[in-house]
């Protein structure tokens, strides 16, 4: 006889994670809503990621642990995962955060109640090792109560930046069968979620808030959000492309949004460039890129330490002014 369908199927894609792994399980294995599977991908990690596993579920039949044949990065782990979920619901959740105890029963719950296909929760962001609570992600008034997000909001929160928080850090909860023909897309390594998202809404699939802090997210080093390289800039400059087609049929503000979007992202390589130039010495060099890309003059006339700054803080939900991925 089969085993029942679970509620809710936990996707955690995995890369020498062993340092968070265990209690990063713990969290997951302790909720209180117990119709659950957590399925693990491991990314060909080179730590003892497999052996933390297989401790931290201790013959728990509930954790399924799997192996990439190759380092693939978080997208294709992640649709190796939803390939072998059998939930109803399916939780994204990295495997060096935590979650609260009653996140996933709270999750499900505004989902069902809302009728909802996708549901994010705020945040609470911790820096590793520190004894601080840490603080939440959304701050306001605006993110108090439940409310729906649309598609123009969830675009517009994700231009380079922005001051707005970026909408794409928060942890989805997706109607299973909303993702029975969409997947990550692979080749980013950077934004994935953000990305995922975008093109459910686009659909025309629904997404509510529920405003608690349920999600913990853990600041540390090695986490690759902190870290952006041009070639993370083209990816996304390359799935934004790919999506103009069907942003034509949107309405105006969305059409909107994903311009200023596709600008920003435009700002920031140019902004790439630019310092690489300076960087280099070629003083010429540099400031001919600038002149031929007038939307980074703002990013130049700010003090180095606001621009990086704020920067990273688009990789990173380190602060409410951040914003898949």
């Amino acid at each position: 006889m089969p085993a029942p369908r679970p509620t809710v199927s936990v996707v955690t894609a995995n890369y020498n994670g062993a340092r968070y792994l265990a209690e990063a399980v713990r969290s997951v294995l302790g909720q209180t809503l117990a119709s659950l599977e957590l399925i693990v991908v491991d990314d060909r990690s080179t730590d003892d990621s497999l052996q933390v596993l297989e401790t931290a579920a201790a013959g728990d039949p509930r954790v399924r642990v799997f192996v990439q044949p190759r380092n693939g990065g978080p997208g294709a782990a992640r649709n190796r995962a939803l390939a072998e979920a059998r939930g109803t619901w399916i939780a994204v959740f990295d495997s060096d955060d935590l979650m609260a105890p009653d996140r996933l029963e709270r999750m499900v719950a505004r989902a069902e109640a809302d009728g909802a296909d996708i549901v994010v929760d705020n945040l609470t962001v911790f820096q590793d090792g520190s004894t601080e609570p840490g603080r939440p992600f959304l701050a306001g008034k605006p993110w108090a109560e439940p409310r729906s997000i649309g598609l123009a909001d969830y675009i517009d929160s994700a231009r380079m930046y922005s001051k707005r928080p970026g909408l794409g850090y928060l942890k989805p909860l997706f109607r299973a069968e909303a993702l029975r023909t969409t997947r990550y897309r692979e080749e980013l390594r950077i934004g994935e979620d953000y990305d995922l998202v975008l093109r459910l809404l686009a659909q025309g699939r629904s997404m509510r808030l529920e405003p608690a802090a349920l999600y913990r997210y853990r600041k540390h080093g090695s986490s690759i959000s902190h870290v952006m390289r041009r070639d993370h800039l083209v990816q996304m400059l390359a799935a934004d492309a790919s999506l103009e087609g069907v942003m034509m049929g949107q309405p105006k503000d969305v059409r909107r949004a994903f311009a200023a979007r596709r600008r920003s992202l435009h700002a920031a390589l140019a902004y790439d460039h630019v310092i690489a130039r300076l960087k280099a010495r070629d003083v010429v060099g540099g400031l001919a890129a600038s002149l031929a890309s007038p939307d980074v003059w703002p990013l130049l006339t700010m003090p180095v330490a606001a621009r990086l700054q704020r920067l990273a803080a688009r990789f990173s939900p380190a602060q409410p002014a951040a914003a898949a991925g």
